[in-house]
């Protein structure tokens, strides 16, 4: 389907003053209030127009999967399988017994280090999983959210952690959203079901420990495949699966639902689940305008409502190149040239490159 677009191709909400910006998520923002996404795929009909892609590199869904409770004695296993699918996975880690108690289910630091420096996602699970908030010694769930996070940016070099997963258990009721909003970009919820593909409630995004990739018709509420089928209504959403300890059958069960991924990532997105919600949030909130149309070159102006020291992870911006760009070059302010791609639609030509938002204009010149 095509959408007509205007040269400023998408605006944020009205209401969000110019005070307002900078926010570190959008929790306690209607979605009415937020960019209305299209879900269809949007194809500019004249050269120089330009749109913001609802995932990255105008994917039909995002898809993330996430571990929790540490579970070291997997982390070479998910390592490996990891590796061979070029996948990234985020692990939402409970920081009290890190190097400190059962090292085969908490790990040491120098591990979750490793698994940093694999290119995957170490984000918070609490300090002591809420265990701790039935003995009279309690510190708070302020302290469960903001200690864990401290801990973990202390111990692995040149992480930043920005997501929380609520602790299930017999003290989940402890956990606090307007606590968290305070100190996460995002949360990760327990309702076991996809997410659409906007007007999100990103402290408490749904996630599914028994995530469905079509093969249980009666659980379609789960069914990731659904993402990627344009006649459901999760068309284009984001599906979160969570896993915990793993053995014998259960690794290959686990294996089937990662080759998932890897079988359809033509239209799937595998993202950290920090990486998603960045994206998400930052498209929800994005003003892209066409400051220069020319042959020769066009100047791109992408602004968001998010902290810019955080929300640095690109939008994937689709252009309509002018007759006879076979290809293009792109560079954001002063920096270094930047990743780009040509595809084609109904014989046009179309530019994708990655732009972080805030971070001055950028100009693609033919090339």
């Amino acid at each position: 389907m095509k959408l007509p677009l205007a040269l400023v191709t998408f605006c944020a909400a009205g209401s969000l003053l110019a005070g307002e910006k900078q926010l570190l998520n959008l929790s306690g923002i209607p979605s009415k209030e937020r960019m209305n996404v299209p879900v269809e795929y949007v194809w500019p009909e004249n050269a120089g127009e330009a749109a913001v892609c609802l995932w990255k590199d105008d994917k039909a869904a995002a898809i993330s999967y996430t571990i929790d409770d540490n579970c070291a004695m997997n982390i070479d296993w998910w390592l490996n399988e990891a590796a061979q699918r070029e996948m990234k996975l985020t692990w939402f880690v409970v920081t009290g017994g890190i190097s400190n108690s059962n090292p085969a289910m908490n790990g040491e630091w120098s591990q979750w280090q490793a698994v940093y420096d694999a290119g995957h996602s170490v984000e918070s699970h609490t300090v002591t999983h809420l265990g701790g908030a039935s003995k009279p010694e309690w510190k708070g769930i302020e302290w469960e959210y903001e200690d864990s996070k401290e801990a973990i940016d202390a111990n692995i070099a040149g992480n930043t952690v920005t997501a929380l997963a609520y602790p299930g258990g017999g003290n989940s009721s402890k956990n606090d959203a307007e606590v968290a909003k305070e100190i996460y970009i995002a949360a990760r919820g327990t309702r076991g079901t996809t997410n659409g593909a906007r007007g999100l409630d990103y402290m408490s995004i749904n996630a599914m420990s028994r995530p469905n990739i079509g093969d249980n018709p009666k659980a379609s509420f789960s069914d990731c495949s659904l993402l990627i089928d344009p006649e459901s209504k999760a068309y284009r959403g984001w599906g979160v699966f969570i896993y915990h300890y793993i053995k014998g059958d259960n690794m290959d069960k686990t294996r089937e639902q990662m080759d998932f991924y890897y079988n359809n990532r033509d239209d799937f997105w595998c993202a950290s689940f920090s990486d998603a919600a960045k994206y998400a949030q930052s498209r929800d909130t994005s003003t892209l305008e066409v400051v220069e149309n020319g042959n020769n070159r066009i100047v791109l102006n992408l602004t968001d409502w998010m902290k810019d020291d955080l929300y640095t992870y690109p939008l994937t911006v689709k252009v309509r190149l002018p007759d006879g760009w076979n290809g293009f070059r792109a560079k954001q302010g002063e920096g270094e040239e930047l990743t780009t791609q040509v595809i084609e639609h109904e014989g046009a030509k179309y530019g994708l490159v990655d732009i972080v938002p805030d971070g001055g204009q950028t100009v693609l010149i033919p090339g």
